[in-house]
């Protein structure tokens, strides 16, 4: 997923824990430690990957949340469709 628009300095989005929801019963959530914020100074991520292993063929539904704490500051989703194929799972 990718964050595009806004300040490259924009204090919500700076550290911001992220959340997907899996659309198949499950969710993952990953956090980082960074220095404090500063003004001028710090960057906002951009750029989020993760891999996620769906056990049934079907059409699901992506969310995709950053959070400061418990509180949302921005939010993205998609549709995908998962088919049949090779390996242990689909993805």
């Amino acid at each position: 997923m990718d964050v595009t628009g806004g300040s490259d300095d924009y204090a919500d989005f700076y550290c911001a824990s992220v959340e997907w929801d899996w659309g198949d019963g499950t969710s993952s959530e990953s956090s980082s430690d960074c220095d404090p914020y500063e003004a001028g100074k710090s960057t906002i991520r951009r750029r989020f990957t993760t891999d996620h292993v769906y056990r049934n063929q079907g059409n699901y539904r992506i969310f995709f949340r950053l959070k400061q704490k418990n509180k949302v500051v921005g939010a993205a989703s998609a549709n995908v469709q998962v088919r049949a194929g090779s390996g242990e799972g689909f993805r």
